[in-house]
């Protein structure tokens, strides 16, 4: 980016780093971020508190049934107390807010926590099969060399034992052979 130039010499954008450095220091704040989040622009946007009008008694309050002239009378009392904790509506306003948030992560909670629910236990079932599945193959493979050791020596003993036996005996043929009879 380039700066721009004053004509008289000097860089303006220079000038205005520094005015902008000394109006921080004379008043101590900072300038505002362009960064700003979105929740504290949310809640900028949220809470705008109204001041609350003095609370005034029902002009007809004789006129009304014992039930109504409770009824006003007890919101007339709490209207009271709200106006003496603040007048200017930050207490309704707080509370408003917080309503506002309570809502929000109920129906959140109401929305989302189920399926994560499923899908949790769904992940659960599926790791508990997967381990069986390595388990039994774990068991197969871990039984599978003395089984084939088994085999083997089977088979070798086998195969000796038949080759002892030919070997003992002289075939059918050589003994007809070798047969002279009683001579």
């Amino acid at each position: 980016m380039q700066a721009a130039i004053d004509p008289e010499g000097g860089d303006r954008d220079d000038d205005r780093d520094e005015d902008r450095d000394q109006t921080q220091l004379s008043t101590g704040t900072s300038p505002p971020r362009e960064d700003t989040r979105p929740i504290t622009t949310l809640v900028g946007q949220l809470w705008t508190p109204k001041p609350i009008p003095r609370p005034e008694i029902e002009p007809h309050l004789t006129d009304l049934d014992w039930p109504e002239r409770s009824a006003e009378v007890i919101a007339h009392a709490l209207l009271r107390a709200e106006y003496w904790l603040s007048r200017g509506g930050w207490l309704r306003e707080w509370l408003r807010l917080n309503l506002y948030a309570a809502v929000i992560l109920t129906v959140a909670v109401v929305l989302v926590i189920p399926p994560v629910t499923a899908i949790l236990e769904g992940v659960r079932d599926l790791t508990g099969l997967l381990s069986a599945t390595v388990d039994n193959v774990s068991n197969g493979v871990s039984k599978l060399p003395p089984i084939v050791l088994a085999v083997a020596t089977i088979a070798l003993l086998v195969k000796l034992f038949q080759h002892r036996r030919q070997s003992r005996r002289p075939s059918r043929e050589m003994r007809r052979e070798d047969y002279d009879g009683y001579q």
